[in-house]
């Protein structure tokens, strides 16, 4: 048949459908249903041991819905039906060679990637999958209207992909049983693998053309079983599509069994007496393992169960069958796990489960479960030190109450947080209850005893100036500052004209602060001196001879004799003192005589006599 003929045809049937839908429609036994929404087409498909999520649905109105087979020859009682047309021209009996429609909708190009053609009005039906078991299967049938006259012509498109974990890029899970070819017009008719394709008639012939048992198209499918190799608990992608090729006459479909998509197997649930709390707890805190099957068996059900891990059943916890029965009918088994408290500090240890065709949800394909000592609370800070009058904030975690002990120095007794401000060092316990565990911590506070030192008193005559000597801290200020170079350091320069008493405030590290005192005593008497010889030879040093003065006097007199008795020189308050000379002359090396008087600002007179050398 030409493509113009393929075009009139179609024509033709659509003028006959329009007068004989409500015929049809009363006596039809494949009933369909345009009404469902994309989650309540995959909610559909759902059997054993598999759930759903992300359920997106791309297919022109009226293309896709759910079907019921009351008495016809598609070999499925119910499910989905997807199509590259309308569901209603699905609908038996066979009375045309050219049923389809044209919603005139794009085509899908993972689908046109496969099968290297184009495609129009696909119908798409996708959404995740988690599986239960290490396979997933789903049943269907394809049909067309292409079969017979267009095998190996208008090869219309259809796949069922899939990835996720293990599988290799995207592949097609809708093969001929045995072989890696997709199912199509062109591998699945008469002459190919005809053990898999119903001839329906050519749309002329009688009983298909008269009998609504027979659907509307020319050929379809046995059914078919779609499976692919997963690993059990994880995610995968499901993307069911169908489209027809280079035009968009003639519609193929695919229906898709209700109840179908399977993953059997066994899942494990885990619960433990804390609510939300998972790790088993010696003596307070036990678990207890739900199996539940995907399916009612018939007969008795053995699962194999395979336990590991550091922990050894018997001692650390009750034993864990190595096998689970299920008696006919039954889907769940329940067996506790009692942890046994052995005052043995020991570490984490686990339990490891695996099961044969089942996985452990929220898990992994493995369930581990830790058995701990004791309640692991959490404290800080465990060591602290806080200054004299200073507060430590204590805090805990991990349980849901706690109490504090001893009480002194405490802003509370029980909460997570408690203020602590003891006047001695003091070793706080904080116990946490959660459920029937009990768990304790120390917690030491210490309290820093920061000494300042401001040195030991000392004299001074008025006029001089004291090093102070301060230490003790890493922060300095002394008081009063007036007298001081520098009031921040810990050693400042302190010229006081009185006697003064300086205040040293010291700041440690910590931020402890501590205050010490010294005295600077100023002494108003005064104390002179006389040099025993000088060398007046301009060299810079002892070039004059002079008293040397601590303190203060209001007057004095020196006179310098020669060895004849001559007066060579006579000084006083604010003289330099004798440069050797008398009468512009270089006086020889030798013995002089001095006389002194001088006064101090008390009042007091003092007076003496000694000899001195010169020298050059």
């Amino acid at each position: 048949m030409s493509y113009m003929q393929r075009i009139f045809t179609s024509i033709t049937y659509l003028l006959t459908v329009t007068l004989l839908t409500t015929a049809f429609s009363a006596k039809a036994q494949l009933v369909v249903d345009d009404s469902p929404t994309d989650s309540e087409l995959a909610a559909a498909l759902v059997g054993e041991g598999v759930t759903i999520s992300g359920v997106e649905l791309d297919c022109a109105s009226g293309a896709y819905g759910f079907f019921e087979c009351v008495d016809c020859n598609v070999g499925i009682p119910s499910g989905v039906v997807l199509t590259s047309g309308s569901i209603f021209e699905t609908v038996g009996p066979n009375n045309s060679s050219g049923a389809g429609a044209c919603p005139g909708t794009p085509g899908d190009s993972d689908l046109e990637d496969y099968i290297d053609d184009i495609t129009n009005d696909a119908c798409v039906l996708e959404f995740d999958v988690t599986v239960t078991s290490d396979s997933l299967s789903f049943n269907y049938v394809f049909g067309s209207d292409e079969y017979l006259e267009y095998v190996f012509s208008f090869n219309d498109g259809f796949a069922f992909f899939i990835d996720g974990p293990g599988i290799v890029g995207t592949q097609n899970i809708a093969l001929v049983p045995g072989t890696t070819d997709p199912v199509s017009i062109d591998n699945v008719n008469n002459v190919v693998n005809p053990e898999y394709y119903v001839d329906n008639g050519t749309g002329f012939e009688a009983p298909y053309s008269t009998d609504d048992y027979y659907i509307q198209y020319d050929g379809f499918t046995t059914v078919l079983t779609a499976k692919a190799a997963v690993i059990p608990c994880e995610t995968y992608h499901l993307k069911l599509v169908v489209a027809d090729a280079l035009d968009c006459i003639l519609d193929s479909g695919v229906f898709i069994e209700a109840g179908s998509l399977n993953s059997p197997g066994v899942a494990i649930t885990y619960d433990a007496d804390i609510d939300g709390y998972l790790d088993l707890i010696e003596g307070c805190n036990n678990g207890l393992l739900t199996f539940d099957l995907s399916f009612p068996p018939v007969d008795s059900f053995y699962v194999v169960v395979d336990v590991s891990g550091t922990a050894t059943p018997g001692e650390d916890y009750s034993a864990i069958p190595d096998s689970i029965l299920f008696l006919p009918g039954d889907t769940l088994v329940t067996i506790p796990i009692t942890v046994f408290e052995d005052a043995l500090e020991e570490g984490i240890e686990t339990i490891v489960i695996y099961v044969e065709l089942g996985c452990a949800f929220g898990f992994g394909d493995s369930l581990v479960i830790n058995i701990l000592d004791f309640l692991p609370i959490e404290a800080s800070p465990l060591d602290t030190i806080i200054c004299p009058g200073g507060t430590a904030t204590l805090t805990a975690s991990g349980a849901d109450t706690y109490t504090w002990s001893p009480s002194d120095g405490l802003s509370s007794t029980t909460g997570s947080s408690v203020n602590a401000s003891p006047d001695v060092p003091t070793t706080y316990t904080v116990t946490g209850t959660l459920f029937a565990c009990e768990s304790s911590l120390d917690l030491n506070v210490d309290l820093e005893e920061p000494v300042a030192d401001a040195g030991a008193d000392t004299t001074i005559f008025f006029g001089e100036s004291a090093i102070l000597n301060g230490s003790g801290g890493v922060g300095y200020t002394w008081s009063p500052a007036a007298t001081l170079a520098n009031s921040n350091t810990a050693n400042p320069i302190a010229t006081p004209l009185e006697t003064t008493t300086y205040t040293l405030t010291i700041e440690t590290e910590l931020g402890c602060i501590a205050m010490d005192e010294v005295t600077v005593f100023v002494s108003g008497d005064a104390v002179v001196w006389v040099p025993n010889a000088f060398s007046p030879n301009q060299d810079g040093y002892n070039d004059l001879f002079t008293i040397i003065v601590r303190g203060e006097i209001s007057f004095y007199e020196l006179n310098i004799f020669n060895r004849w008795g001559e007066l060579v020189y006579t000084g006083n308050v604010g003289a330099p003192g004798w440069d050797g000379f008398y009468n512009n002359k270089e006086q020889p090396m030798g013995t002089y005589v001095y006389t002194l008087r001088w006064s101090d600002n008390n009042g007091n007179d003092f007076s003496e006599q000694g000899h001195f050398m010169l020298v050059r």
